[in-house]
């Protein structure tokens, strides 16, 4: 589990994205958050949990 530190302002949407290149995950992140506001507080920590996520890419021919 990785703990990032939040600055003033941001969104834990914001976070999620950065750290797993998906928002697929969100739900779950939340539940390991269920404490924080939709925007953040600075220093809020924010508990980022091992999940396996898949990149869907899709191939254009």
């Amino acid at each position: 589990m990785t703990k990032y530190i939040a600055h003033e302002g941001e969104r834990l949407d914001q976070i999620v994205y950065k750290h797993y290149k998906t928002l697929d995950v969100f739900a779950q992140v939340l539940k390991f958050n269920a404490r924080l506001k939709p925007i953040l507080a600075d220093k809020d920590i924010v508990y980022l949990p091992t999940i396996k996520t898949e990149i869907k890419k899709e191939i254009k021919w």
